[in-house]
């Protein structure tokens, strides 16, 4: 039917509903029900904001061929219905709140940005049981007791990167040094013997980091490396250990002396 002007006459013919809608006293508009047309139930309702209603509850998810679900752990078959996932080139911006929502990456050629996120944290403790009387120190000697370094990772059996080791020694007596780096927890010699652990023990070695010197700095000495990339994963939880040996013939510490073992390291995002 071609569009033209309807002239309608109020109060004759079939029951039309027509509202006004113009400033015109002939402009009207005809209402069109939508509903089952053998009775006047089941009208489809409307919204005067949103307009016609619709019934999602009658939408009913599914897994197959055509369907936009699809099962965990099903094979693909050609021909299958899903819905696209987009990336978003935007240079590896985007959001750095725990629990957001974040769009995929792609790179300038489309591909899919991987980017390794790491947090740089500082792990330290001081030393325990130096000898601070009578013996001195032999080259090759264990100083002190074992460090604990924990929060060393994110989760339990997790890992990161040593990029950097400081030793700062109060008592201004330690040379040339060694840490030993650990996964786990070791059994030592005593401190001021010869630096000796098991077989078993020596499988859970990380690396040995040498400290080729210390420089004093008046009331301490201070011996360091740096530009370190040793990788580390953590053995049944998330702490580091670290011992030390000396490579000098180091005097005792003093009583209220104490090295300081800091390490830098890059904790990867599990």
């Amino acid at each position: 039917m071609a569009d033209s002007d309807i002239q309608i006459t109020a109060g004759s013919g079939t029951k039309v509903d027509t509202r006004t809608v113009g400033t015109g006293s002939d402009e009207h508009r005809q209402v069109i029900v939508i509903g089952d047309p053998t009775t006047a139930a089941n009208v489809a309702p409307v919204d005067g904001t949103y307009g016609l209603e619709v019934d999602v509850s009658r939408v009913v998810p599914g897994t197959g061929a055509t369907n936009l679900g699809k099962a965990e752990d099903t094979a693909h078959v050609d021909g299958d219905v899903g819905v696209m996932m987009l990336g978003v080139r935007n240079h590896f911006t985007g959001s750095n709140t725990d629990g957001d929502y974040a769009a995929l990456s792609v790179g300038s050629y489309g591909d899919l940005n991987t980017l390794r996120r790491a947090d740089l944290v500082k792990l330290s403790n001081t030393s325990a049981g130096l000898t601070t009387a009578t013996t001195t120190y032999a080259i090759g000697d264990q100083t002190g007791t074992i460090f604990t370094l924990p929060n060393a990772a994110r989760l339990s059996n997790g890992g990161g990167t040593v990029v950097g080791i400081t030793l700062i020694d109060s008592s201004d007596v330690i040379g040339a040094m060694d840490v030993v780096l650990f996964d786990s927890s070791v059994t030592l010699a005593a401190d001021n013997a010869a630096f000796s652990i098991s077989d078993s023990d020596a499988n859970k070695i990380i690396a040995l980091v040498p400290l080729a010197g210390a420089t004093d700095i008046g009331n301490n000495r201070i011996a360091q490396s740096f530009n370190l990339a040793v990788p580390y994963i953590c053995s049944g939880g998330n702490t580091l250990y670290a011992a030390l040996i000396t490579r000098s013939n180091n005097a005792v510490y003093s009583n209220s002396g104490v090295t300081s073992l800091l390490l830098n390291v890059y904790v990867e995002k599990n």
